[in-house]
């Protein structure tokens, strides 16, 4: 049974329950509302795609991304007699965005963007949620393309973080993002600057990342057999943010008003 015990962060309205299931107020779930609202129009302003995907995903496709390797203890599996297939809660979107594009090439540079919600059974805080709110944008090209996209999108969500006045820091992330959990591994991607992390200080004050920026390079590309038209090899990378975690640091430094206000009434990045 679930257990339905909650403990209250420092602002009233933002509950979350011993297992990480959140329940906003009105007043912040509008904010999140605005927050998925402005990151869907940078995406489509830059060129993407918007694409809609389920909320389980095959265990199949988690196994081939190499999600079990990486993180085993964050699946969670979804029980349902009646299916063919085994499946999870989905732990990012963007493994959807691969299954998609499985076995085919690319006619060019691509940019998808989704959105759905995700699950991660970590420990419940503040900066970990069991199901939250992300937003990707997959970009998919050469090697080039792929990390010019990166590079953009950390500065135009550092520029937006500093017209919302929130407190930022962009640094090198050494927890993987798709590469197992060994030292070595950790230290070739911080080597060649494969993830960055843009955090800022949570409710409860410590640091916690709003937004990734990764280069997966082709890790996933090769392992879906996704290339470029003439057989090329194509590249990947992705930016995600957690829109629970906007919503939160945004709370925490000006308050839910003031935070919905400067949302709405920031400028269009493109």
């Amino acid at each position: 049974m679930l257990n339905s015990r909650a403990w209250t962060l420092p602002h009233s309205d933002f509950p979350i329950s011993d297992d990480g299931l959140l329940s906003p107020g009105a007043a912040e779930t509008t904010l999140i509302h605005a927050l998925e609202s402005r990151f869907r129009e940078m995406a489509l302003a830059a060129g993407s795609e918007e694409r809609q995907f389920p909320t389980v995903i095959a265990e199949e496709i988690l196994d081939l991304s190499e999600y079990f390797q990486s993180f085993p203890q964050f699946a969670s599996a979804v029980n349902s007699p009646n299916k063919r297939g085994r499946y999870f809660l989905s732990p990012a979107v963007c493994y959807h965005c691969y299954q998609l594009l499985m076995n085919s090439a690319l006619a060019g540079d691509t940019l998808l963007t989704c959105q759905g919600r995700c699950f991660r059974a970590e420990s419940a805080n503040d900066s970990h949620l069991w199901e939250f709110t992300m937003r990707e944008v997959v970009f998919l090209g050469d090697c080039g393309f792929v990390r010019a996209q990166c590079d953009a999108w950390k500065q135009r969500i550092a520029r937006w973080a500093a017209q919302l006045g929130l407190t930022v820091n962009l640094t090198p992330a050494k927890d993987p993002f798709f590469l197992g959990e060994t030292r070595g591994k950790k230290l070739l991607q911080q080597i060649k600057e494969l993830k960055y992390e843009l955090t800022a200080p949570g409710l409860l004050g410590t640091d916690v990342p709003v937004a990734s920026f990764n280069l997966h390079e082709r890790f996933f590309t090769s392992r879906f057999e996704v290339t470029l038209t003439g057989g090329e090899p194509a590249y990947s990378g992705c930016a995600a943010f957690g829109i629970e975690r906007w919503c939160m640091a945004l709370i925490a430094q000006h308050g839910v008003n003031e935070a919905l206000r400067r949302v709405e009434e920031s400028d269009d990045l493109r």
